[in-house]
């Protein structure tokens, strides 16, 4: 079975066999990967066990094939995060700066490569990552990604992106604790 998996990810690889396999992940996969470049504005929800109400912050997301994703928060307070190859950088509301590498941790890297890899099509990473579970269809897909990694999912029981052919809709994240994000994507232009 991992052979056939392997196969799978090969032919993906080299774009063959995707234009030919009937609508599933390797489908939508190569729609996404054909997808070099994006630009969103986004509103996210935010609830927690120590909020007393959730908190609804707003902002823009950009992203550049292959592995460039940025995310600019607009409100409640000025907010920019920046994922470019391995290295994560920001800027936070109190104007504290910060740059981590991913290679140096694997939890974040497994958090951003969720949402990254589902946006650069790359079924490879997101394979290395998550548990994949994709239910739908080309015009309305729902993808949950359950992460494998122990230490991942004593924080994140998973995350899930709906989308509509290679337009990304919404991003949640469900932490371990009941904690949840839910971001509604409004992709600019048409």
């Amino acid at each position: 079975m991992r052979a056939l998996a392997g196969l799978a990810l090969l032919l993906l690889a080299h774009g063959a066999w995707a234009e030919e396999a009937p609508w599933g992940l390797v489908r939508l996969m190569a729609q996404l990967q054909a997808v070099k470049q994006a630009r969103a504005h986004f509103v996210e929800r935010k609830t927690a066990a120590m909020l007393t109400a959730p908190v609804e912050s707003t902002g823009t997301l950009s992203y550049v094939a292959p592995d460039r994703l940025e995310k600019i928060t607009l409100t409640p307070a000025p907010e920019s995060i920046v994922l470019a190859g391995d290295t994560l950088t920001g800027v936070q509301p109190n104007g504290d700066k910060f740059s981590i590498s991913l290679g140096d941790h694997q939890e974040v890297a497994a958090l951003v490569e969720g949402v990254r890899s589902t946006m650069a099509g790359d079924l490879r990473t997101l394979g290395r990552y998550y548990a994949i579970d994709l239910v739908g269809h080309p015009s309305e897909w729902h993808l949950t990604l359950t992460p494998l990694d122990r230490s991942v999912r004593d924080k994140v029981d998973a995350i899930r992106i709906d989308g509509a052919g290679a337009v990304l809709r919404t991003i949640s994240v469900h932490e371990a604790d009941g904690d949840q994000s839910e971001m509604t994507v409004m992709p600019d232009g048409p």
